[in-house]
């Protein structure tokens, strides 16, 4: 379980590099989210691993969750900072 952790911890930090040398690269599958995240966007890191955030300036974005699709989207509100 520790060496399946670092592993994913290794592959958001390769797929977070991906997205800071280009948001629009198809790979990440980047979107925006509807409803009550309106505001909030997603990229995938596997296919059920998700970044969620949103963009606070221009050129930068703040992570507000990181896991499981199934843990990532519950908890955020449309009142998250």
């Amino acid at each position: 379980l520790v060496s399946e952790q670092k592993a994913i911890g290794r592959l958001v930090v390769e797929v977070v590099k991906k997205f800071r040398n280009n948001p629009g690269d198809t790979r990440l599958k980047n979107h925006k989210l509807r409803k009550r995240l309106i505001g909030k966007w997603a990229f995938s890191v596997t296919d059920d691993i998700r970044i969620i955030y949103r963009w606070i300036g221009k050129t930068t974005v703040r992570f507000l969750a990181i896991g499981h699709h199934r843990d990532v989207y519950s908890p955020i509100s449309k009142t998250s900072s």
